[in-house]
């Protein structure tokens, strides 16, 4: 073989190793930049999931404030109530209990016109000669009759 066809084929072998070396780096290039081109689209989908997830969180969160607060203002109503519930009991107890003064005066009455007029007379001539205060000691209840505290019984069984 003549040195100028050794040196041509050399040159063309020359080239094509060249060129496939240069087709390989371009080649693992290609897939470095595929592999990573891949591994950022991963991270991207998971980063999207990640914000997905953190939204619908998100809803549910305010969904279960906005019931927490119903509920805190239902409790909050539900003590007003309660509260009220016992000021009006207890002016329906004052009320009662002047009721039963009122009534008082009323039943003393009647028994006093039952009574024998002799009675009235003597009664009249002790009034006339003597004036007495009755005044109730602080922290004792006053005196009451068997009739009155059978009424009380009767009135506390009622309620």
């Amino acid at each position: 073989m003549s040195i100028f066809l050794y040196n041509k084929l050399r040159f063309c072998l020359h080239n094509i190793i060249i060129f496939v070396v240069a087709k390989i780096r371009v080649g693992e290039d290609s897939l470095a930049l595929s592999i990573e081109t891949e591994d950022l689209q991963k991270k991207k989908e998971e980063l999207e999931n990640e914000f997905q997830s953190l939204t619908e969180k998100e809803k549910t969160l305010k969904e279960d404030v906005k019931t927490l607060e119903v509920n805190v203002a239902i409790q909050k109503l539900e003590e007003k109530i309660k509260a009220k519930h016992e000021a009006v009991e207890k002016l329906e107890s004052k009320k009662s209990d002047l009721e039963e003064e009122l009534k008082e005066p009323e039943t003393s009455k009647i028994i006093e016109e039952q009574e024998p007029e002799g009675t009235e007379k003597v009664e009249e001539e002790q009034k006339t000669d003597l004036v007495v205060t009755v005044a109730p000691v602080e922290g004792e209840e006053p005196v009451q009759s068997p009739e009155q505290h059978e009424e009380e019984k009767k009135k506390r069984r009622f309620f």
